[in-house]
């Protein structure tokens, strides 16, 4: 694998213009996140083993904007914050290992319209990020940041959301179904996300962690068909990543467990994640029944 984005990660984290695939691009600086209340990574120092050998995390999905796009759409404030510590409650009683929450929040977010740069996406506001940042800290959870890029890219996106990279309690994930490349409308048809994609994705954190002496990052790619990571065997084990396939997609429990079982015989990644829809699945697994899984999922959210 080529470790140019080693360097373009570097970059990004200076906000400064470089060249990427051939192309210009100058990348903003989001507001410093210190305001609200920034972790001191000195008190969470950098680990070299794994974090997800030892946590599992159970995560609510979605938006603040949208109640069709998830639970952190239907709820709010202190509904919310209790609502996910009791989901997490119930998982703790089915494993030895210690269970994290987390609000994965949709921060790209794939449009069914070009807008004004044609990149079919809308980047969510950094108010509303350090608002979900703010409420997680205040409860103990930690924040997923997740990316739906439309006709953009993941180190466009990563430009976008660099300055909360930097933070010690917050990871990543990216969603292939909304990746349409530069054709297809989101929404319309599956898209799909080249290991290209992902391992850039998986350097900027590399460097972020290593920049910034930061704990571990996870990094969370979502998957429900074959074809939405074509390429995924070009994804390379990395020692500094806990990085999860996670099975994407609603409907009985004999088809998500097919669903969990196809992805990852495709092609495993390290780790396992499993994602559950209180609305659209039939029959919501219980957590003794998600964990049970094989391999078990380190990673549990529901949408």
């Amino acid at each position: 694998m080529r470790r140019v984005p080693l360097l373009v990660a570097a970059l990004l984290l200076l906000s400064l213009t470089v060249i990427a695939a051939g192309t210009s691009t100058t990348w903003p600086s989001p507001p410093p996140v210190s305001h609200i209340g920034r972790q001191d990574a000195a008190a969470t120092p950098r680990h070299t083993e794994s974090f997800l050998d030892s946590h599992v995390l159970v995560t609510w999905y979605g938006n603040p904007w949208s109640e069709r796009m998830g639970i952190l759409g239907r709820l709010e404030d202190k509904a919310l914050a209790d609502g996910l510590k009791k989901q997490a409650d119930a998982y703790a009683a089915a494993t030895h290992k210690q269970v994290i929450p987390a609000y994965e929040l949709v921060t790209i977010i794939g449009q069914p319209q070009p807008g004004s740069d044609g990149r079919y996406r809308r980047r969510e506001s950094y108010t509303v990020i350090d608002r979900m940042l703010r409420a997680a800290r205040a409860a103990g959870f930690k924040l997923i940041l997740d990316v739906q890029t439309g006709h953009s890219t993941v180190l466009d996106e990563l430009s976008y959301l660099s300055r909360y990279l930097q933070e010690p309690d917050v990871y990543l994930a990216l969603d292939p179904e909304f990746s349409m490349g530069d054709g297809g409308v989101p929404g319309q048809r599956i898209g799909m996300m080249h290991a290209e994609e992902i391992n850039n994705a998986i350097n900027v954190l590399e460097y972020v962690q290593t920049r910034y002496n930061l704990p571990r990052k996870v990094l969370m790619v979502h998957q429900f068909t074959m074809a939405m990571l074509p390429d995924k065997e070009k994804i390379p084990d990395n020692p500094a990543i806990d990085l999860v396939l996670v099975a994407d997609g609603f409907g009985p429990p004999a088809l998500k467990r097919h669903t969990y079982s196809m992805v990852l015989k495709q092609h495993a990644l390290p780790y396992t994640g499993f994602k559950l829809f209180y609305i659209q699945d039939t029959n919501l697994l219980d957590p003794a029944q998600v964990l049970a899984l094989t391999p078990s999922p380190s990673v549990v959210i529901y949408q």
